[in-house]
Order: C-alpha cells, then structure tokens, then sequence
C-alpha cells in the first residue's frame, strides 16, 4: 500500500462491500461426529491473555447506542516493553472481558510489524487493514495502542506508521495530526476510575 492509497484522506469514512460466497459441499443426510484430531477453530481469533500482572493496556467498553465507546484499562501479564504490551493489545479481550462485553477497535487482521523506542519516541509500524475502517473506527484504534504504549513508563510518545510510511492520524478532538501522538491527544475518551457518587440532594424549601 502506497502512501496515496493509505489513510492520507482520512477525513471521510471509507465505505466497503462485505463479499459472501455460497458453498458447494454437500451436507450430511444426518450428523455425524467429528473426530477431535479433525476438529479446526474455523477462523477464531486466539483468545487474549489473562488479566493480571501490573502492565495494562486499554479495550473498548461496551458500545450503548447514542454514547461513545470509552477506553478501559485492563492489567496483563507480560513483559514491559512495547513489543510484549502491543502484542497483547493487538490479540484483543480474553473470555472473560468477552463476557463483561468489553471489545477491541483493533482488527483481527491488522499486524504489528515493528515498535522500536529512540529515547522515549516509541515508533510503531503496522500492516494492512485500517483502510477499511471509518474515521470514528481508525480514530478509536489509533487511541487504544496510543494509551497502551504510554502506559510503560519508557515511552512518552508514539509514531504510528503503516507499512513503513507515516501517515495523518484522527485526534480525539476530531483533528488530523501526522506527528507523533499522545494520551493527551485523547482527552475524555478514557474511562474514569472514580466511582459514581451519588447526586447531592436539593434542600427542601
């Protein structure tokens, strides 16, 4: 993918077409056992890691039509470097986030091609597969590996390229920026981690 075919016209939402084929094989007249030796995953993503440890990355909590989707952290246990932390960003929630219904903007398809630090400068190169998103969807992605990278205390910015090129990345604000990114440039779209206190009464006139 070229740079004038990427994501330089971010600025409207990409449409596409979902193309379906009909099957030829021929179903069984009645069921039948499948040996477990044969049995495949038919396609299913890994399941992500578990939650624990003291690294966190950020999913996507579940979608209420008419709200937005906000980033919540959750913990992993893995390596601090930006390698370990992308890498169980990108494999998406473990069964037990699929339950409680948090989700990932990140698709199954995109890969982590490289993330190399100069000092605090984290740049971080991915494969095909945004292209395909909208705005809003790209904007939700690019936030998600901007606020898991930030979480490691050695990186304070982060350069994110696709394919080797750089491109103009949606703010939360609704800009476009092709510089280097932070947490800051996301403001409101992390969950709070304060409880919900409850409305203070009016006095009684």
């Amino acid at each position: 993918m070229t740079g004038a075919r990427s994501l330089r016209r971010l600025g409207g939402a990409v449409t596409f077409a979902v193309l379906t084929a009909a099957c030829s094989i021929q179903a069984d007249s009645s069921p039948r056992v499948i040996p477990e030796e044969q049995r495949g995953d038919f396609g299913q993503p890994e399941p992500g890691d578990e939650a624990a440890g003291s690294n966190r990355i950020y999913l996507l909590t579940p979608s209420t039509p008419g709200e937005q989707q906000q980033l919540r952290a959750v913990q992993r246990d893995v390596a601090s470097t930006p390698t370990a932390v992308l890498d169980s960003l990108f494999a998406g929630p473990n069964p037990d986030e699929q339950a409680e219904l948090l989700g990932t903007a990140i698709p199954a398809t995109l890969e982590l091609l490289s993330a190399r630090t100069i000092g605090t400068l984290l740049t971080v190169d991915v494969g095909d597969g945004l292209e395909e998103l909208t705005t809003e969807a790209v904007g939700l992605v690019v936030a998600q590996i901007v606020t898991s990278a930030t979480e490691l205390d050695s990186v304070r910015s982060v350069r994110l390229r696709t394919n080797g090129e750089d491109q103009v990345w949606p703010l939360g604000n609704g800009g476009l920026e092709a510089r280097p990114l932070t947490a800051y440039d996301y403001p409101g779209l992390v969950e709070s981690s304060q409880p919900q206190y409850p409305a203070i009464p009016s006095a009684a006139g």
